[in-house]
């Protein structure tokens, strides 16, 4: 049983000899940080340049304005939208987007400063009474 504390207290006090003969340098808090912080900013400055002069990108939502757009169930709804001055009348599900009625001419909104309930169903109406009209 001695010898078990003998050779205990041997690998002990070489291991502090050896713990003491190893210099460890001095890192502070700010050597790790600033050049983190430094290249965290980078990706984020990086990323912002690319998503500002990227010239293969199309803009989004340049071009198209939503009119309008009513529920017709929970999982499917009707949106009138403006694409290069056409009116698109669409069909959205959570499959698929089905292009119903393209009306050609598209009329300007009212700004009447206040919208009503009914807006979607007076704009379409009107739309369809001008289509039905020309025909």
């Amino acid at each position: 049983m001695n010898r078990n504390l003998i050779f205990l207290f041997g690998v002990s006090s070489s291991s502090s000899v050896i713990a003491e003969s190893i210099e460890t340098p001095e890192i502070s808090l700010m050597q790790v940080l600033l050049p983190l912080i430094m290249v965290i900013g980078l990706i984020f400055a990086l990323a912002w340049l690319v998503k500002r002069l990227h010239p293969g990108s199309p803009a989004i939502g340049k071009g198209v304005q939503v009119l309008a757009n009513t529920p017709l169930s929970s999982q499917a709804r009707v949106c009138l939208v403006r694409i290069r001055g056409k009116d698109v009348l669409l069909g959205v599900t959570n499959q698929q987007v089905s292009r119903l009625l393209v009306l050609e001419e598209a009329d300007d909104l009212e700004e009447t400063g206040q919208k009503s309930g009914n807006d979607f169903a007076d704009h379409f109406k009107r739309l369809l009474s001008r289509e039905n009209s020309d025909s």
